[in-house]
């Protein structure tokens, strides 16, 4: 009885394992989707739009894997998000009904990116030093090309109508086209840890030996390196001709994107590791001490100062009136974006570990153990 009771706990976890790796659904064209982190190569966590800080739980749903600090994209009727045992999830925008799931080698650090009927996402290897750069379709229900890169990518990938753009640990930097096709590797021969984003033909970040970095879009070739203090392990956004990036010094530096040079630093006191939310007029921007700030984009002064005693190492989403704060420490806020007032906290069941987005009149939440929540706004 008891070598009965093993063998059938031993099929039980067996076919626990046993993960179908299929996304065979489909979808109409959206012109208005969001389909990468930020939305854009630029990095826009802005809507523009009046909004209640009182929610209600539209539904919710669980990953195998916990979050980064990603966030979902939203294409037609679907939603895509990543997580850290190798998986992209899709749900169904309106009820949270899985709808499928691709699992992979590796760990999958950097949220996918939606091009027609693709979702491609890069699958880093545990064990090789090596990147698998995946085109998934979708409705058909197949991979379309698989690419094999060197270097492991842990940041944030660029999408754009005709390429994808990312870099890896190792400091390449590749540019692809939609049929998987290398367009050019950069090779910067130093670590990287910083997301990049894009704008007026010029990829920039930065990197581990505190310097930043910009790359001609169509070359590949380095326009400028420049040296700042620490690293940057911050995601980067540009604004018009202006890129704007936090580092391991605590300052938020904004530079001019076509020749390096650093036009203002504003000093926060702390670590800082997210994104910068960047709106027409101010950033938003938190630090791993917990301290929020807006701060003029022109100048760098500051507009306000608010200490929320979490840590705060995710991109907040600004609305006309509000901003949503994830902190690591079990919660959200909601922020009046004039005054920096918290209005209303949300408790959680874990840490927060993923990037807010407000899309559709519908905020999209993730923490701990995988946990993906959609609340509805009053």
């Amino acid at each position: 009885m008891k070598y009965l009771k093993t063998i059938l706990m031993l099929i039980i976890l067996l076919n626990a394992g046993c993960v179908t790796s299929l996304i065979r659904t489909t979808a109409h064209r959206d012109e208005n989707a969001y389909t990468g982190f930020g939305k854009n190569p630029g990095r826009e966590f802005v809507i523009d739009q009046n909004l209640s800080d009182s929610l209600s739980l539209k539904w919710q749903n669980s990953a195998n894997g916990s979050f980064t600090n990603s966030s979902v994209v939203v294409y037609d009727s679907l939603v895509f998000v990543n997580d850290l045992s190798g998986r992209i999830y899709c749900y169904n925008f309106e009820n949270g009904k899985k709808a499928g799931q691709l699992k992979n080698q590796g760990t999958i650090f950097t949220s996918p990116f939606i091009y027609k009927f693709y979702v491609i996402y890069a699958a880093a290897d545990d064990d090789e030093n090596i990147t698998h750069l995946v085109y998934y379709d979708y409705v058909a229900g197949e991979i379309r090309h698989d690419v094999q890169v060197e270097g492991r990518c842990l940041t944030q990938i660029i999408g754009t109508p005709d390429a994808v753009i990312f870099n890896t640990e190792n400091g390449n930097i590749y540019k692809y086209d939609m049929d998987g096709k290398e367009l050019w590797k950069t090779e910067t021969k130093s670590m990287v840890h910083s997301s990049p984003s894009m704008g007026n033909d010029v990829i920039f970040f930065g990197n581990d030996d505190g310097e930043l970095l910009g790359i001609n879009t169509d070359d590949g070739k380095i326009l400028y390196r420049k040296k700042t203090g620490k690293s940057f392990f911050s995601g980067t956004a540009v604004s018009g001709n202006t890129a704007y990036t936090g580092s391991d010094d605590g300052n938020l530096y904004a530079v001019d994107l076509k020749s390096g040079n650093v036009k203002w630093k504003f000093s926060s006191g702390a670590r800082i590791i997210m994104t910068p939310s960047v709106t027409s007029s101010v950033i938003y921007f938190g630090n791993l001490s917990g301290d929020l700030f807006c701060i003029n984009k022109e100048d760098g002064t500051q507009c306000w100062k608010i200490s929320t005693g979490g840590i705060l190492n995710a991109t907040p989403y600004a609305s006309d009136n509000y901003l949503v704060v994830p902190d690591l420490n079990d919660k959200f806020y909601f922020v009046d974006r004039k005054n920096g007032e918290i209005t209303r906290t949300y408790l959680l069941d874990g840490r927060n570990k993923l990037s807010p987005l407000i899309f559709r009149n519908t905020l999209f939440i993730g923490f701990d153990r995988g946990e993906l929540q959609a609340y509805e706004f009053k």
